[in-house]
């Protein structure tokens, strides 16, 4: 009996140091911040993110999407 105790503490005791090395090793990682910009160039309602992405380029950032009730288009950048 003691045995079997011993064993099923030591198990236990081995997943709880697995679990708090996988929650250590995900604490590390940091999401990156975006930052939102109505464009500029971008006329109409926003339809098609493609084409909000495709004008966002040519105004120096690396994508865009739609957003919002009146479907507007606003360009994206990592901060």
């Amino acid at each position: 009996m003691a045995n079997r105790s011993r064993l099923l503490s030591a198990i236990l005791l081995v997943m709880l140091l697995a679990v708090t090395g996988e929650m250590m090793g995900t604490a590390k990682l940091a999401e990156a911040r975006t930052c939102e910009s109505q464009s500029h160039s971008y006329r109409g309602p926003c339809v098609r993110e493609s084409n909000c992405a495709n004008i966002c380029r040519t105004e120096g950032f690396p994508g865009g999407k739609c957003r919002g009730f009146r479907r507007r288009c606003f360009c994206i950048k990592h901060c």
